[in-house]
């Protein structure tokens, strides 16, 4: 779902899966982070700088995650793009939506564990919560 439409990057809500309440990726349509203008890399930094403020307000989140991992690409035979993951994490529980939510492995990698069935991070909101989430944020976005 479609968070933030920018000048030169988009800003798409994870709804598939909200491990990390928040969690979004940052898209444009270069293929090589070397192709990315002046221009581009500030905008990508307002981005950043915006969903920070948001989850920080809206969930308390402590800090972030913000990977480039272009890999699948290649593997999968697709056309490269350029993404960021913009993951938030909590130090401690959290109440969100009224479900108790704990990031499993704060301080670490978040991805170490995410093909463990029994290590893994889990999503604990239903479609629904994923929706207000997303909803919730879109309401919060300041840029314009």
């Amino acid at each position: 779902m479609e968070l933030y439409k920018g000048k030169y990057w988009d800003v798409i809500f994870v709804k598939w899966c909200q491990e990390f309440p928040g969690d979004c990726i940052i898209s444009c349509n270069k293929e090589s982070l070397s192709d990315l203008t002046s221009e581009e890399w500030i905008e990508l930094g307002e981005l950043e700088k915006e969903l920070e403020r948001i989850t920080k307000k809206l969930f308390n989140a402590t800090m972030f995650n913000f990977a480039c991992l272009m890999n699948n690409a290649y593997r999968d035979n697709e056309k490269p793009h350029v993404h960021f993951h913009f993951i938030p994490r909590y130090d401690n529980e959290r109440i969100i939506l009224g479900k108790k939510y704990k990031d499993r492995h704060f301080g670490y990698n978040m991805w170490k564990w995410s093909l463990s069935k029994f290590k893994c991070q889990k999503d604990i909101f239903t479609k629904e919560d994923k929706k207000t989430i997303f909803e919730l944020m879109k309401n919060e976005w300041n840029l314009k």
